[in-house]
């Protein structure tokens, strides 16, 4: 009987194709062809993968045995064979990264390659791995890191840290404030930023870094070495959703910070001041009172008893001094009534408001002039659908009250008065003479025009300071106060008055209010 013994040299080569063939790696052996002087002209493939003949979209039985020049007939000038020639001639591996665009397939690849000599110095074994979408992630990385770098650069005041899921601190720009050890973003760069941070902040600092990196977000502001920051502590994700970095992010506030407190001081100083001068008018006008009720007292005492004893001009005399301290008593409580007027409480902390119904406020208010609108005469017409406006009630009638009755007083002799109101709704840009408001804000207009006697255009902001009067009290009576009145609460409520006039041809003032709040309970 006969029996086959395979041959053991084929047996170990089968064994090493096929452990080969399992490689991710693409292998090919390269067996050197010389010419008459030594040279080598050119290469036969001894050997080569499965993953090489998938990446260069060859099969093996039909390049075992070609040379390089049949297959890669325009390759033969590429460095890629001269680098084989210099492996093999000099004995000395070579590694690299490197670009081609394989034949066959047309496609674009990144490898890294490996050239090592083997045998008596007549092959090299190449080996590459196709590192293209690496290359094509690091590329994009860069990318992203100038553009990330160049943003960060560009905001004053800014600067970043990036940690590894290690803390180590990947990258830093900006100059960095006062926790860190260091100022310079380039000194801290490969170090552990636990490492980079002073004594007396690491333990706060390693919580925050420990946490972001766990998933946590922080955000606060505070205070290190003359710098105030804003400063936000995070996690930086992947395109799958995993935690890869920690970022820390610092804002300098400074300058702002100390804008706000000087605001905050000048505020708290403006409201004590205010304050104060509410307390002083209150007070003043208080004790203002006492003796002019002990003058008019004595002055009228003096009228009952001794008038019959009194020429013609003692009783006039008598009668002046009552009517000036009649005049008095009337300014020191409209002195008083102004310095009552404040900013209403809820306006002032940016609260909800009810909304008041101008409509309503002039129909309460009509009732409380009846009296007087009947002794002139007067025609006052409402407009339809009036706006509602968040504010104080009470305040804001004292506002149009004052209009309407200065509308029908500053009439010319045996004229009727005649007084229209209406309103409507407007943007800020519209409103006229009137700063740091928001141009897309809606406010409401009315205005109240009349046909009196009319105001000259160079009193047009006289008119609204305190005791201002353009006629003498014995042609119109009043304090002066009204429409000063008027000015403080329209600013007390977000808007403003302003005036249209000419001389004999009537007023109007439009008095604008913020419309804030939607809509609402209406009282």
């Amino acid at each position: 009987m006969k029996v086959n013994i395979a041959d053991p040299v084929q047996m170990t080569s089968s064994l090493w194709q096929k452990a080969l063939d399992k490689s991710a790696t693409g292998i090919i052996v390269y067996e050197s062809v010389r010419n008459n002087d030594g040279d080598i002209e050119s290469f036969n493939i001894r050997l080569i993968n499965s993953r090489a003949e998938h990446l260069l979209g060859f099969n093996r039985n039909d390049v075992l045995g070609q040379t390089a020049t049949d297959l890669f007939p325009t390759q033969n000038s590429n460095s890629f064979w001269d680098d084989i020639v210099d492996v093999i001639d000099s004995n000395t591996p070579q590694h690299r990264e490197f670009f081609a665009q394989i034949s066959r397939t047309q496609q674009e690849h990144w490898f890294d390659l490996c050239i090592e000599p083997m045998g008596d110095g007549s092959c090299a074994v190449v080996s590459f791995t196709d590192i293209t979408e690496l290359k094509k992630a690091s590329q994009t990385l860069i990318g992203e890191s100038m553009l990330f770098n160049t943003l960060s650069s560009s905001v004053p005041g800014m600067s970043v840290v990036v940690v590894n899921y290690f803390q180590k601190i990947l990258f830093a720009n900006g100059e960095l404030p006062g926790l860190f050890k260091s100022r310079k973003a380039d000194d801290i760069v490969g170090k552990r930023i636990a490492d980079t941070i002073l004594p007396e902040y690491q333990n706060d600092w390693k919580r925050y870094v420990s946490t972001a990196l766990m998933g946590e977000h922080h955000s606060f502001s505070d205070h290190w070495g003359g710098w105030r920051c804003e400063v936000y502590a995070g996690p930086v994700r992947n395109e799958r959703g995993d935690i890869a970095m920690g970022i820390c992010v610092f804002r300098d506030i400074s300058e702002q910070f100390r804008q706000q407190q000087t605001l905050q001081r000048m505020n708290n100083d403006l409201k004590q001041s205010n304050h104060s001068l509410e307390q002083f008018a209150y007070v003043a006008s208080h004790d203002l009172q006492e003796p002019l009720r002990k003058i008019k007292s004595f002055g009228d005492l003096l009228n009952e008893r001794y008038a019959p004893q009194l020429d013609n001009a003692g009783q006039d005399i008598v009668q002046r001094m009552q009517s000036a301290a009649d005049r008095m008593n009337e300014l020191i409580k409209s002195l008083l009534s102004y310095a009552r007027i404040t900013t209403p409480k809820g306006l002032s902390e940016h609260q909800k408001q009810d909304l008041v119904t101008v409509e309503g406020l002039l129909n309460e208010i009509q009732n409380d002039l009846e009296i007087v609108i009947q002794e002139r005469g007067a025609v006052i017409k409402t407009g339809l659908n009036l706006p509602a406006v968040p504010g104080d009630k009470t305040q804001l009638r004292q506002l149009f009250q004052n209009l309407l009755t200065n509308a029908m007083k500053f009439t010319r002799p045996n004229q009727r008065p005649e007084v229209s109101i209406t309103g409507r709704l407007i943007r800020g840009i519209e409103v006229p003479d009137f700063p740091n408001l928001d141009p897309f804000q809606e406010y409401a207009v009315i205005a109240v025009q009349d046909n009196g006697i009319g105001i000259a255009p160079e009193h047009f902001k006289t008119i609204f300071g305190l005791f201002t009067r353009l006629h003498g009290r014995q042609q119109f009576a009043g304090s002066g106060i009204g429409l000063a009145t008027c000015k403080r609460v329209a600013e007390n409520h977000g808007g403003t008055i302003t005036v249209e006039s000419k001389l004999g041809y009537g007023t109007t003032f439009y008095v604008y209010l913020p419309l804030h709040v939607p809509a609402q309970e209406v009282r």
